[in-house]
């Protein structure tokens, strides 16, 4: 399967001064992404989301490079997601924001899986692990 593609809606607040997407905002749209890509309505990947769930998918790391700015704009953007790494408690999110077809993020995002009541490390579960290795790049 390898990467997957998920559109990301844009919203004027998005925008700042100068007419395009605030850097801040980008983390925003890369937490959309990751749930469309993670937690689909009809197969989700990971455990529910919400502060009474038994585990929760919490970020541990950002990092970002912004390669062009991404104007405002009505259609949505392209957001690719893979996975470049999973083991034990945690996994690596690498993403791609696309605006017709061209690079303007590239970014990356360590996820730490916790026992929502205790707040310590949980394991992957085998088929968690599996699903998110069908998104790492050489999966195809």
């Amino acid at each position: 399967m390898s990467a997957v593609t998920v559109p990301v809606p844009l919203r004027w607040s998005d925008c700042d001064a100068y007419g395009h997407v605030n850097n801040v905002a980008i983390v925003g749209l890369l937490e959309e992404a990751r749930v469309r890509a993670l937690w689909d309505d009809d197969d989700p990947i990971m455990p529910p989301l919400g502060a009474g769930s038994a585990v929760w998918v919490l970020v541990a790391d950002v990092s970002v490079r912004y390669r062009r700015t991404i104007d405002h704009r009505v259609a949505p953007i392209d957001a690719e997601v893979s996975v470049s790494r999973c083991v034990g408690a945690s996994f690596v999110l690498d993403y791609r924001l696309l605006v017709d077809g061209i690079v303007c993020v590239e970014a990356s995002t360590t996820m730490a899986m916790v026992d929502g009541a205790t707040g310590r490390p949980t394991r992957l579960t085998p088929e968690q692990r599996e699903r998110l290795l069908a998104l790492a790049p050489d999966a195809d």
